[in-house]
């Protein structure tokens, strides 16, 4: 008799209580997916500064070599803009080409 009428009184206790406990943990929750969309975080599209949008190495017109080779900006305008993996062979051909303009001149 004192173990059904201890079920009896906990069941109903729960049955008041579980809608404001529901309603709560859907506050909560919603709480915190609002503080989490609310924090900003870099877009994944954003381009690093002197970074490869594809594949993330340094751009050639970061680098020292660049640096050394005045006047590359005038011959080809895009080579400051040239990935030092993704464009690899345009930037021989574009060095090889520098360098026999230079021994011409």
């Amino acid at each position: 008799m004192l173990l059904e009428k201890t079920l009896a009184t906990m069941a109903h206790i729960v049955t008041q209580h579980l809608p404001l406990v529901l309603a709560g943990l859907v506050l909560v929750v919603g709480a915190a997916f609002w503080l989490c969309e609310k924090v900003h975080t870099a877009s994944r599209w954003v381009v690093r500064k002197g970074a490869c949008p594809c594949c993330g190495s340094v751009l050639f017109g970061t680098t020292s070599v660049y640096q050394h080779l005045p006047g590359l900006g005038r011959m080809c305008p895009e080579s400051p803009y040239l990935c030092l993996t993704c464009d690899r062979t345009k930037i021989v051909a574009l060095q090889q080409h520098y360098r026999a303009d230079r021994v011409e001149e």
